[in-house]
């Protein structure tokens, strides 16, 4: 981001649930893995709600958006089974991906939670080169304040 860029401008952002029982699986599920090949970095973000069972959130790729999945090295997070009202983030340079393969999609996977007990939301966002953002229909509103 640039010094004179709005971070609405610079970053799509995408809520992929809802502060809600977490689940074993992936976010976004397949058929909408998200295209990252117009961001120079992307990132998931997990709120951790109140929790019983720690979580491995691993950052995976696929070559299309409903295509066979595989770990981006690196990209793993464990959350604590005691790791409550907390936040935690996976940040991945683009060129991390195995885009000579053609995998450009995304998807976070979630193992351990076991559901009713364990709480969080997860929200994904992606920094765009040289393009404007092109936020999506959960965008609400954006307030700035600048000089």
């Amino acid at each position: 981001m640039r010094m004179n860029e709005l971070f609405s401008e610079a970053a799509v952002i995408k809520q992929l649930n809802v502060e809600v029982a977490l689940a074993v699986g992936s976010y976004p599920a397949s058929g909408s893995f998200i295209d990252v090949s117009k961001f120079e970095r992307f990132a998931f973000l997990v709120q951790a709600g109140v929790l019983d069972t720690a979580t491995t959130c691993t950052v995976q790729q696929a070559a299309t958006i409903n295509g066979a999945l595989k770990d981006v090295a690196g990209a793993v997070q464990i959350i604590p089974a005691d790791g409550d009202n907390k936040w935690y983030l996976i940040e991945v340079e683009t060129d991390h991906l195995d885009s000579n393969n053609g995998y450009n999609y995304v998807t976070l996977t979630l193992a351990g939670p076991a559901g009713i007990n364990d709480f969080g939301a997860i929200t994904f966002f992606g920094f765009n080169g040289d393009q404007p953002a092109t936020q999506g229909a959960d965008k609400g509103a954006v307030v700035i304040v600048a000089g």
